[in-house]
């Protein structure tokens, strides 16, 4: 095979080295960048990238010779909005959905069981056996149905949740009962005991959760978000929260991140933030995907999780 040299561009590129050892094709070469400076000084017109894709934007801006892009992020923003497309980009599937769906259950659970109350009660010296609320008989609607989405959708289903799903298409989806689309969004709001978001950030999911939306939902309803920070209205948001119109927020995504010190949510009543870690891009995760990938681009095959520039996804 001809000779083929790729460029790892990710914050924590120093990882891949030994993962990759030894699993790379005869005549395979890398050159590893760490920052997005490195990338820029480092990158020398490979065709192929692995790499993060606000890393990537910063090389595109040059135009280079790059026939394909690797994301190391399940979301590709930074190169959906970048002018040059002149590639293939592949995103990463049937990696994230374990961790999310361990964080979206973990904090369900914290709700249910009143952890939090039941900690300031200890700290009160108070006895007070009041039951927690369950899982069985609740109903999760997930506003998206991809990879993630379905993977929560089984494990909750297994606890006795009904679990029902948004999308753009409105087609089934296994193993969601019912799928809602944007004209039937109040209906599976006004359903759904927990809403979770997970979908990409489009200009048709932008603010999609605002505050009509909130005032469809139930007062007991819990909010979570570990999609795209676009989804929520965070003003809207906020004042559901104080006002008691939905009993609780997580929030592990936001539209400027950091997370400003100013911004309101801080502050904001029932509301738990996280810093974008409900899943994250391990290499040992990520270097299965690109080695699979690299194998049928060096043998002229598709490439899998292609993402589609005009669908942003």
């Amino acid at each position: 095979m001809k000779p083929l040299s790729f460029f790892i561009a990710a914050h924590n590129g120093a990882e891949y080295p030994n993962l990759l050892k030894d699993r790379l094709p005869e005549n395979v070469r890398f050159t590893v960048a760490t920052t997005i400076e490195d990338s820029l000084a480092q990158y020398d017109n490979q065709q192929v990238l692995l790499a993060r894709p606000d890393f990537a934007a910063a090389i595109l801006d040059n135009e280079p010779p790059i026939k394909w892009i690797q994301s190391t992020w399940a979301g590709v923003t930074p190169l959906i909005d970048h002018p040059f497309k002149d590639y293939v980009l592949t995103g990463v599937k049937d990696v994230f959905g374990e961790q999310m769906t361990e964080y979206v259950l973990g904090h369900i659970l914290h709700h249910e069981l009143r952890i939090e109350e039941r900690f300031e009660q200890q700290q009160e010296n108070i006895w007070k056996a009041q039951g927690s609320g369950r899982l069985e008989g609740k109903t999760m609607g997930v506003l998206g149905t991809g990879s993630i989405g379905v993977e929560l959708a089984k494990a909750m289903t297994g606890l006795g949740v009904k679990v029902v799903g948004y999308n753009h298409s409105g087609n089934a989806v296994e193993p969601f009962e019912q799928i809602f689309t944007q004209s039937s969004l109040k209906e599976f709001l006004q359903l759904s005991d927990y809403v979770i978001g997970i979908l990409p950030d489009l200009e048709s999911t932008t603010n999609l959760i605002n505050y009509d939306a909130l005032q469809s939902m139930q007062e007991s309803a819990l909010l979570i978000n570990v999609g795209r920070g676009n989804l929520i209205d965070d003003d809207a948001l906020c004042a559901a929260l104080e006002s008691n119109q939905i009993a609780g927020a997580v929030l592990d995504v936001f539209k400027e991140e950091p997370l400003p010190e100013t911004s309101p949510l801080w502050t904001a009543k029932n509301l738990k933030i996280t810093p974008h870690i409900a899943a994250m891009s391990y290499p040992k995760d990520i270097a299965e995907v690109f080695l699979t990938n690299l194998k049928r681009y060096v043998s002229g095959d598709e490439l899998l999780y292609r993402v589609d520039f005009d669908k942003g996804y």
